[in-house]
């Protein structure tokens, strides 16, 4: 049974703090709107706010909130120049179909002009909605800025909305032009108000956390809806191991602590965090407690003393005498001096120590608040990373299960509670047994209920990788992702390999020439219509074993007038052995609604 079930929900409430199921109408959202309705509306705005109370959220309502007032083209991936803003926006407009990669920038800018005076001629009024512009090169957002004011008729009409974090000092004196709206925290009766909000979309018929703990609750996030997600979610999740019906303040300070120390939860979190303690016998008699109190004590001391040998015995105990002379370089391996997080990166030939300072090189790119789980088969012990804003922080450290083959895997538990265990080619997969072992260990800690794993030996996990790997993935994802929206289905087909395979949970694999899936394309692409397509930041991650093969992970949706596809998407690119060109050889389709109870 999982914690939907036994509260009796429909959904997970605070999986997702963008998701718009679930989407709550703050106050300073009336007051945007209140804004860019106005006439003239500022030509540039900045909303700004602390880490996590929901500025990007507001940025991707503005489409819908506004969509019988204003034309929003919403630009969410940062990091862009000119040029690509003004693909992202032509799409927005619906005119993505002039706009491939083949199209130099100096068109685009033409494109850009015409559609916006047709707009303004029309009586239309416009809005660029960037999330993080901050991320843009200044040399890129000024000449976006001259741009929306070029003309004079375009004045008030044509309107850039971004925004910035509390206390980066950003927009500077550079753009005193910049008007500014503060997104505030939810105040007491607000987070109230958006957790029983939350709850009542998730199907809840009752109270599940009490007055005292929503209190606490509020207290605890600082009313960020981010905060409030992350420990409300955690508190459910310890409520449910406990039994529990009701979320009291106690189950809210273990879910915080249980966030704010995760490199102290085990297997057994779940319960320690519920308040779950064994039963011990009572010792009663004092003389035996007295004796025993002075067994320990000389234990103790006699511990201290014979400590590193003692260590030793265990180690070598570890390891029966014919799995020794059978692995005898690992064993010379664990010998080796344990790197420290001040030593730096760890070299080739050593050991990484449980606080490993930076995850392997292999894993390429971890996205905000997305996880990897890293096993280290010579040690038995698992990493679990996540991506944070500027790098990526250790999450919680685990004993692993024996994984028998090293390699890339993603593990899950779809709807049909079979956990997924999956790897390309799926000639080696971990045993299920070994994978739902090791799935109960991590399931707590996760916000989503699919996780990518690597496996490997030390050696394998700090071999480094090319430096140009990342950068060539990237091209190849921003080309596969632009002829999608565009429907340049030459494109796209050309970016696969010569068959290549799909995969999907419980449907037998196909095997897909190009050619054919190039008709497919072509065939699909004449009665789609226009094409909304977005998709997250992607996870990608080298197979230690071989660096020619690489994963990318990222969630999907796509909307056409022919079909609406929502879920993760995996893409298996392997390099050319004759050339540097990356091609997809293999596609994994995991559908959204195959992860929901």
């Amino acid at each position: 049974m999982d914690y939907e079930t036994f509260f009796k929900l429909n959904d997970r409430p605070f999986k997702n703090p963008l998701e718009a199921k679930f989407y709550f109408r703050v106050p300073a959202f009336d007051r945007l709107l209140q804004i860019l309705g106005q006439f003239p509306r500022p030509d540039f705005l900045v909303l700004t706010g602390p880490e996590g109370v929901g500025k990007s959220a507001l940025l991707r309502r503005l489409p819908w909130a506004l969509r019988d007032q204003l034309i929003v083209a919403p630009i969410l991936k940062t990091g862009h120049q000119l040029g690509d803003i003004l693909r992202d926006a032509l799409v927005g407009f619906g005119l993505g179909f002039k706009c491939s990669p083949q199209v130099p920038e100096e068109s685009l800018l033409g494109f850009f002009h015409n559609a916006v005076s047709e707009f303004v001629a029309g009586d239309y009024s416009l809005v660029l909605a960037a999330d993080e512009a901050a991320a843009l090169a200044e040399d890129d957002l000024s000449d976006l800025l001259r741009l929306l004011s070029r003309e004079p008729q375009w004045k008030g009409r044509a309107s850039l909305v971004t925004t910035a974090r509390q206390g980066s000092g950003w927009p500077g004196p550079k753009y005193p032009s910049a008007a500014a709206l503060e997104i505030p925290p939810l105040t007491l009766p607000q987070t109230m108000e958006y957790v029983r909000h939350r709850l009542k979309l998730a199907g809840a018929k009752k109270e599940i956390f009490s007055q005292e703990a929503l209190v606490a609750l509020h207290k605890a996030s600082g009313g960020l809806p981010t905060a409030i997600n992350a420990l409300a979610e955690r508190a459910l999740l310890t409520a449910w191991a406990s039994g529990k019906k009701e979320i009291t303040p106690a189950f809210l300070a273990q879910a915080k602590a249980s966030l704010d120390r995760p490199s102290e939860v085990n297997p057994q979190g779940a319960k320690r965090a519920a308040g779950y303690r064994p039963e011990r016998q009572k010792i009663r008699s004092l003389p035996v407690r007295l004796t025993l109190a002075a067994t320990m004590a000389l234990a103790f001391g006699l511990g201290f003393a014979f400590w590193p040998k003692a260590g030793q015995v265990l180690e070598n105990a570890a390891t029966p005498p014919a799995s020794q002379a059978a692995t005898a370089p690992t064993a010379a391996l664990a010998e080796a001096p344990k790197a420290t997080p001040a030593a730096g990166p760890v070299l080739p030939g050593q050991t990484p120590s449980l606080g490993l300072p930076a995850p392997p090189p292999a894993l390429l790119s971890l996205p905000h608040n997305a996880n990897a789980l890293v096993v280290d088969q010579s040690l038995g012990q698992a990493r679990l990373w996540q991506g944070q804003l500027k790098k990526s922080g250790l999450k919680a450290e685990l004993t692993a299960p024996e994984l028998a083959e090293p390699g890339l895997y993603l593990l899950g538990r779809p709807k049909s509670r079979l956990s997924l265990v999956f790897q390309y080619p799926p000639g080696r997969e971990v045993p299920k047994e070994v994978g739902e072992k090791l799935w109960r260990q991590v399931e707590t800690l996760l916000p989503q209920d699919i996780l990518p794993l690597i496996v490997a030996d030390s050696d394998l996990l700090v071999r480094p990788v090319p430096p140009q790997a990342l950068a060539a993935l990237k091209e190849k994802l921003k080309a596969w992702t632009t002829a999608q929206e565009v429907k340049f289905t030459d494109d796209l087909a050309q970016l696969y390999s010569d068959p290549f395979v799909f995969y999907e949970p419980g449907q037998k694999p196909q095997t897909i020439g190009r050619e054919n899936f190039q008709v497919a394309l072509a065939s699909e692409a004449r009665t789609s219509g226009d094409v909304k397509l977005a998709i997250s930041e992607p996870l990608i991650a080298l197979d230690p074993r071989n660096h020619n093969r690489a994963w990318a992970i990222f969630s999907l949706r796509y909307d056409s007038r022919l079909r609406h596809d929502l879920g993760l998407r995996t893409l298996i690119f392997e390099k050319n052995l004759l050339g540097d060109d990356w091609l997809v050889k293999a596609e994994l389709w995991i559908r959204e609604n195959s992860l929901q109870s």
